[in-house]
């Protein structure tokens, strides 16, 4: 019985990218569910990433097979690997960090390969979509039940890359604040907790950019086209505008900081 697949790259989907490493996964273990947590991460935003993948593991399939593709390095020496976590899952993808949120959150990384083994790599590796060559048919032939470690040879767990989420700048009066995220929506999720906030000293009165950002509840709380500051279901004080877009009103995209007063 396959194991499930948890895709999540930047390649957006105005192009074929999605759909070839689909095509690629569906020809090795045809029986396997893949499941698309988003495409839609901003480009080469590696913590991006990390952080929803991380996110999402509390959602997935105990058994999941993990395959993310946020590669600013791709066709470089930076390696292509395979983590087994302490939780059973399986991840694949870049050694840049972009998998380290995932397996900290699933208990730890406890092995990790290189993927180099030609039975696991397509016959022609490109230096410009590792997605489709590489990690595709990994994760594919690891639901399909191959042994993790015969993707390639063992790298120790202690040497692959990892990020960390930057915390905030608190001083008394003021919080500076990174933008880790904008939905859909454009919502703009902060590295802010609630309690941040409080050792500001800040009250439910925020400012944001010289604007008011009441703090709400929901986003009802707030009149159409209003900014206001909510408590999202991460626990992260997220920007939001009732009915419009917090991070156009803003100008802020992932990785911009912002003072909250």
């Amino acid at each position: 019985m396959s194991r499930p697949i948890v895709f999540l790259t930047d390649y957006g989907l105005a192009d074929e990218f999605v759909g070839i490493c689909h095509g690629v996964m569906a020809k090795i273990a045809p029986e396997a569910r893949v499941i698309d947590l988003t495409h839609s991460i901003a480009r080469q935003q590696v913590l991006q990433g990390a952080l929803v993948l991380a996110r999402a593991t509390t959602y997935m399939p105990a058994d999941a097979v993990y395959v993310a593709v946020v590669d600013p390095d791709v066709g470089s020496a930076r390696r292509a690997i395979a983590v087994e976590a302490a939780s059973g899952a399986l991840l694949v993808g870049p050694d840049n960090g972009l998998l380290s949120m995932a397996w900290r959150a699933l208990g730890g990384a406890t092995r990790a390969f290189e993927i180099a083994s030609g039975k696991i790599v397509l016959p022609t590796v490109s230096k410009t979509f590792h997605g489709r060559d590489i990690f595709a048919p990994a994760a594919a032939h690891l639901a399909s039940g191959t042994p993790v470690e015969e993707v390639g040879p063992e790298v120790p767990a202690a040497e692959l890359q990892a990020v960390d989420l930057p915390g905030p700048m608190i001083a008394p009066g003021k919080v500076g604040a990174r933008v880790m995220g904008v939905d859909g929506f454009g919502n703009v999720q902060l590295n802010v907790h609630p309690g941040d906030l409080e050792r500001a000293g800040l009250g439910g009165r925020l400012t944001v950019a010289g604007r008011s950002a009441p703090r709400v509840s929901t986003f009802s709380d707030l009149h159409p086209n209003a900014l206001g500051a909510i408590v999202d279901s991460q626990g992260f004080i997220a920007l939001v505008l009732n009915q419009g877009s917090a991070a156009e009103l803003l100008g802020l995209r992932p990785g911009a900081t912002v003072v909250i007063e």
